[in-house]
């Protein structure tokens, strides 16, 4: 009998919960748990998304009133006298006196034919010189004393190749306005270099060869601006900055001078930026500077296939990113020097000093240094020893743009 219940107890309650009116319970049942899970995810996302916003319009309120006070506090520097638009129209010259010293002036050696190598520099607020008061103590003058110490050095050492023609001088052109963007630069700028190139071949005489009608090197700085514009995109800039390169080539006497275009700074290291403000405008800077090292990526590969087809192997267009002051400050290596007689030597030396061209400092000094020392009273803009150690570092681009 015990069984027999169990049987019947079993079967019952088999034929009960197969019922329509018991299944609809269970779905019901089911259904309310879950419900209830629904709801408790939605609630927690609805909280975690007030709490992000509330975060978010935190941060940017923080974010605004660091920029805010950055800007208030940061001092607003004058360039140069004859900058941007203004600056000379035969450009300036860097060449040594009859003492054999480095000046920067327009009237060095006039009573000879010099031959010249010519370099424009096109850009924002660097170029132009903010916070320099002179030219010669600038970005573009410490670019062309670079060179022309190099051409010194190369004459000094007897060096002069098939390969590398010696020159006399350094003509140099700065056509830079600070706060533009790399749109307003090809806009604004770009025409004066143009306008360059187009006045040497009309003051061309027919004897001259082409190495007296053209340019020699362009330095083209964009991008800062473009970091600071919370309007500019990624996308954008890239689109920008690939259009500011073809503009300069548009011009067919252009199409090959060998063009450097700086990468941007690292704004997390600059000293005048507090955190986080820093932090967020380092971030974009660097997803600005991976659109511009795709910009010219893509130019470089339509250049290598031009160069197939006219059986030319060189790039045309290079990038550099300038070496952190900071790393190189606190950082002491081996480098290779030549010697008096002919065979080279390892001289323990600052890596610092390929830097600075010229300038010869103790490694006392050179342990003194701070990032004071590389900038302008704003503490963004390149001056003092910064305005050199960025002209040799464009020399060095140029150079390995020309052996490779």
């Amino acid at each position: 009998m015990p069984t027999s219940r169990l049987f019947y107890s079993s079967l019952s309650s088999l034929l009960l919960s197969s019922s329509p009116a018991h299944r609809q319970r269970r779905l019901h049942h089911r259904h309310s748990k879950k419900s209830y899970l629904d709801e408790y995810i939605s609630n927690a996302a609805k909280k975690l998304a007030k709490l992000i916003l509330r975060a978010s319009i935190t941060t940017s309120a923080v974010l605004v009133l660091q920029l805010l006070y950055v800007v208030w506090r940061t001092p607003r520097l004058p360039p140069p006298p004859l900058s941007g638009v203004d600056f000379v129209r035969d450009g300036r010259i860097v060449a040594q006196n009859h003492d054999g010293d480095l000046v920067d002036d327009n009237y060095v050696w006039k009573e000879k034919k010099q031959k010249e190598f010519r370099i424009v520099l096109v850009g924002d607020s660097p170029v132009e010189g903010i916070g320099n008061t002179h030219h010669h103590l600038a970005l573009s003058g410490s670019t062309a004393k670079a060179f022309a110490q190099k051409e010194v050095d190369i004459q000094h050492h007897k060096q002069k190749t098939d390969e590398h023609d010696c020159y006399d001088c350094v003509r140099y052109w700065s056509y830079g306005k600070s706060g533009l963007t790399a749109r307003e630069i090809q806009e604004e700028m770009v025409p004066y270099l143009h306008h360059v190139q187009d006045s040497l071949l009309q003051d061309d005489d027919s004897d001259s060869d082409e190495q007296h009608t053209m340019i020699h090197a362009i330095v083209l700085l964009c991008g800062v601006n473009n970091v600071l514009d919370m309007n500019s995109t990624t996308s954008s800039f890239y689109s920008d900055v690939h259009s500011l390169i073809q503009s300069i080539r548009n011009n067919s006497q252009l199409s090959k001078t060998p063009l450097i275009v700086l990468g941007l700074p690292d704004f997390s290291k600059l000293p005048f930026l507090p955190w986080p403000l820093a932090f967020v405008l380092g971030y974009r800077g660097r997803m600005m500077q991976c659109m511009l090292e795709k910009a010219v990526r893509e130019v470089q590969l339509k250049e290598r296939e031009s160069n197939v087809v006219n059986n030319d192997g060189k790039v045309r267009t290079v990038l550099k990113v300038i070496p952190d002051v900071q790393t190189v400050l606190g950082s002491i290596g081996y480098h290779r020097c030549d010697g008096d007689d002919t065979t080279l030597k390892m001289k323990l030396v600052h890596p610092l000093l390929k830097y600075l061209g010229g300038i010869q400092l103790a490694q006392d000094k050179i342990a003194a240094l701070g990032m004071t020392d590389f900038l302008c009273d704003d503490g963004f803009h390149p001056g003092k020893l910064g305005t050199v150690y960025v002209g040799n570092s464009i020399r060095e681009a140029y150079e390995e743009l020309m052996t490779q």
